[in-house]
């Protein structure tokens, strides 16, 4: 049987947590940790060291542009698929957390229907270019 993938999910709104969980309910498949800011999903970051990181960008005590900044820049890591969730669609935005490394873009409000398959896809692809690097 296939490894679990360890996803860990930032995410200030209660409402929203709940859907990501629905999402990724499969217990066989994923395994999730929850942060409710910024810093905390550092803290889960650096002590789990998940495979995925689905993360908010608007959050209390530290925003998700500056966790993924900690966690690209200070940090070094290129090997966690990093996947922003936000209900903003400003092009600067996205293209601030491309330069960053990113693997995704996910705008609010998703369908909890398809957001594993989308997130598992971005992994997938991007375990496929780190391969080729």
């Amino acid at each position: 049987m296939p490894e679990k993938l360890k996803i860990l999910i930032a995410e200030d709104e209660e409402v929203t947590r709940q859907l990501f969980q629905i999402a990724f309910r499969d217990g066989e498949l994923f395994e999730t940790r929850l942060a409710t800011d910024g810093e905390d999903a550092l803290a889960a970051f650096k002590a789990w060291q998940p495979d995925i990181l689905l993360m908010d960008i608007m959050m209390p005590h530290m925003n998700g542009f500056t966790a993924l900044k900690t966690i690209r820049q200070t940090l070094k890591d290129t090997a966690t698929t990093v996947i922003m969730v936000s209900s903003v669609a400003d092009k600067q935005d996205i293209m601030a957390c491309l330069k960053l490394g990113i693997q995704g873009y996910v705008l609010k409000p998703f369908q909890v229907k398809t957001l594993a398959e989308t997130v598992v896809g971005y992994h997938r692809q991007h375990k496929k270019v780190k391969k080729l690097s």
